[in-house]
């Protein structure tokens, strides 16, 4: 039997978005703010250390993991668009850094959970429309992300681990995650898949009730500079293996693995008051010789879309 055209199209799998339409969903969910990133648009600058651990070479084995320690340019946010959202929203933080050393450059972009909101292009575009406010509410419409729940059950698995806890008491005692697998390889060993897990050494701490009641709505840059002023901030960067399963494509699927090898530390030990990474652009592709992209789709697409994000909040449209 024949399809008609209009069911042969129907039939046809969605186009992939673009990287506009990427940066498109985001600035429709969140509005657009001059001069700012189309995501994770409130964030602060600092500096620090990166101190590869021994036998890190052994796993990835690049120059840059050959060095006693190389520099840290550090970007700490809170996830969406919105630069003035509350620190104490149930939304995810970031932790981005640029490691420089052995004439290698390696950007680590991270969130503080172990899955991301879309598995797809089509995913994130889905997920963000759904959440464009109503203009009489000024709230997302629920039945609009129960649609989008329906058809894309990878949205659910974020937010309700947000949802889960209260936010972070400190950027210093969270535990961040990369999401999309990387392909690692050392010196004479088979390239393997892996996530980076960030560990803070202090902990990991949400806030109380209390502290949900009585904190300002801006108060984890003040915070992190109080701690700075009494010592570093660490954290001990993982490489973790996947378990039997494991999908190595999709972001949104949490990992089982348990088997982790130690890359580093991170020492943070100042902020920037200068904003020196206010002007960078953090890119997933920017990896030392020894570790390459997956195919995971929301990773191959971010590049692009990350350029399109820099234009517009350089002065393009």
């Amino acid at each position: 039997m024949t399809l008609s055209l209009a069911a042969h199209a129907q039939a046809q799998p969605p186009a992939e978005p673009s990287p506009a339409a990427l940066v498109d969903a985001l600035n429709n969910a969140f509005g657009k703010h001059a001069g700012k990133r189309a995501s994770h648009a409130k964030g602060f600058c600092a500096t620090g250390v990166f101190t590869p651990a021994p036998g890190a070479a052994g796993f990835a084995g690049s120059p840059l993991f050959r060095q006693s320690s190389v520099a840290a340019q550090v970007r700490f946010s809170v996830g969406g668009g919105n630069p003035g959202v509350s620190d104490k929203s149930r939304s995810v933080r970031g932790l981005t850094m640029r490691l420089s050393g052995g004439g290698e450059v390696y950007d680590l972009l991270l969130l503080s959970e172990p899955v991301f909101f879309a598995a797809t292009p089509a995913s994130f575009v889905s997920f963000l429309e759904a959440r464009v406010p109503d203009p009489a509410t000024r709230k997302p419409d629920p039945q609009k992300i129960a649609v989008h729940n329906a058809a894309y059950p990878d949205g659910t698995r974020q937010p309700a681990l947000l949802a889960a806890h209260a936010a972070p008491q400190s950027y210093a005692t969270t535990a961040y995650f990369s999401n999309n697998a990387f392909v690692f390889g050392g010196e004479g060993q088979a390239r393997q898949h892996a996530r980076i897990v960030v560990e803070p050494q202090a902990g990991t701490h949400y806030l109380s009730a209390d502290q949900e009641q009585s904190l300002p709505d801006q108060f984890l840059q003040a915070e992190l500079r109080e701690r700075l002023g009494k010592d570093a901030v660490a954290y001990t960067i993982y490489a973790q293996l996947p378990a039997a399963g494991d999908s190595l494509l999709d972001p949104s699927q949490p990992w089982q693995g348990s088997a982790k090898v130690a890359l580093g530390t991170l020492a943070v030990q100042a902020l920037d008051d200068a904003g020196a990474c206010d002007g960078v652009v953090f890119m997933p592709g920017n990896l030392p010789a020894s570790i390459a992209m997956s195919d995971d789709p929301i990773l191959r697409s971010r590049a692009a879309a990350y350029a399109v994000s820099l234009a517009r909040r350089s002065g393009g449209k």
